[in-house]
């Protein structure tokens, strides 16, 4: 008897410690297992284009001609305008309702700090650029931060234009002289 009871104990061990390896084992497998998602996350995060490159310029043009949704709208303009003086035309100010649109669009421009309008348009028909203009209100010489405020507009039945949504754009004002 002396020898099962020795036995007993030395198998009730062995049980254990092979237990305990195939429990190390499974941790390991886990962790391994982990690192490899998290490995492929940072290496996908770090290899992806961030916003347009080079590379993926044509498709996000390509992209961006596709007809745009209903209520969205696109424009096209700089975002930096100059003016000789605050009575002439600008020598370099582009403002345009896309040819991706379905709705024409009308602007207004207001200064930053005290939401003064100093332009507004008539309506722009889709694809129409307006020509070189001049600012409504002559300001005097220097820099100024505005607002152009865009708004997509519906035509009303007896043929005039409503607002159905806006955004506005950040844009800086020089004035030479």
């Amino acid at each position: 008897m002396l020898e099962s009871e020795q036995k007993q104990p030395q198998t009730a061990e062995v049980t254990q410690e092979e237990q305990k390896r195939k429990k190390k084992k499974r941790i390991i497998i886990v962790v391994t297992v982990l690192l490899v998602i998290v490995a492929a996350a940072v290496i996908y995060f770090l290899t992806r284009p961030k916003g347009m490159t080079e590379g993926n310029y044509k498709q996000i043009a390509e992209e961006m001609e596709s007809e745009v949704q209903e209520g969205y709208f696109e424009t096209y303009m700089n975002t930096e305008w100059t003016f000789p003086d605050g009575a002439s035309e600008t020598t370099d100010a582009i403002l345009g309702n896309s040819p991706n649109n379905r709705k024409p669009i009308r602007c207004e421009v207001k200064l930053a700090d005290t939401e003064e309008v100093i332009f507004k348009t008539d309506v722009i028909p889709v694809g129409a650029e307006i020509p070189p203009f001049k600012l409504d209100k002559d300001l005097d010489a220097g820099t100024y931060e505005a607002v152009c405020e865009t708004y997509l507009l519906n035509e009303e039945e007896d043929g005039t234009y409503s607002d159905y949504s806006n955004a506005g754009f950040s844009l800086t004002i020089t004035v030479e002289n």
